[in-house]
């Protein structure tokens, strides 16, 4: 047996591995590790999470379905804004990673920002980076992540960045969400401040899911989901149903 084993990309077990515990010794992870499955009795905002409500009637807490997930309910006027964060620990120079599974109920009257930034909490009417009146917004100064925001021209699922206040490249998915449905996004910053997206397990496109510059190498970063009533479409609803990120020690 070899001292190391080379996978390019995934392992998988067949058989009975599915009904019996499968791994004898240690696994040891060499990059840091941090996932949620959000399965507890209620969200931890003591020693996990930092949620910000400043709008109206808007709610983060845990919903007790299949498998557990965050139901984040936006707040009941135009451009309400919330805000479900980590601890402030991540950064591109520790090529930080993160992936999370979302869904969002009313595509039409929200908007969504999934991503790493240099801020727990934004003001209400605010998210880390959106398409106010189609306009790109980025309110952080560091940031990189998805946005799906309905006051943009489309739909579509787009890559951003913001690193010291200048604006990376767009890069459009082109791929729209529709109401109801569930993603799987994913980023990946190297020691340089670039970032690679994933959407559905697969990159953006044959290239085109970097985005040079995206922030800043050095900045520390949290991971945030942050949501945002648009067309006065109140009480609108995005479930975060996993949560994973990884760095280098």
């Amino acid at each position: 047996m070899p001292r190391q084993l080379i996978i390019d990309d995934k392992l998988r077990l067949r058989g009975d591995s599915q009904t019996r515990l499968n791994i004898e010794g240690a696994l040891g992870e060499i990059k840091r590790h941090y996932s949620d499955r959000f399965d507890g009795i209620a969200l931890d905002t003591t020693n996990r999470w930092a949620t910000s409500l400043p709008g109206t009637a808007d709610t983060i807490a845990i919903s007790e379905v299949q498998g557990g997930e965050v139901l984040i309910t936006t707040g009941t006027a135009d451009d309400d804004s919330c805000m479900l964060s980590s601890a402030i620990i991540f950064s591109a120079d520790k090529a930080a990673i993160f992936e999370v599974k979302l869904l969002i109920t009313d595509v039409s009257g929200t908007a969504v920002f999934a991503g790493f930034t240099d801020a727990k909490t934004e003001s209400n009417n605010s998210i880390a980076i959106h398409y106010a009146s189609d306009a790109l917004t980025t309110v952080a100064s560091n940031a990189a992540g998805f946005v799906i925001d309905a006051d943009h021209a489309t739909s579509s699922i787009m890559c951003e960045g913001v690193k010291a206040n200048t604006d990376a490249t767009s890069v459009d998915t082109g791929v729209d969400w529709a109401d109801g449905e569930a993603h799987i996004l994913r980023c990946v910053l190297d020691v340089d401040g670039n970032a690679t997206f994933y959407l559905d397990n697969g990159l953006v496109g044959a290239v085109t899911g970097f985005v040079a510059d995206a922030v800043t190498d050095s900045t520390l970063l949290c991971f945030s989901v942050q949501a945002m009533t648009r067309a006065n479409d109140g009480a609108n609803t995005v479930r975060v149903q996993r949560y994973d990120a990884w760095q280098d020690e």
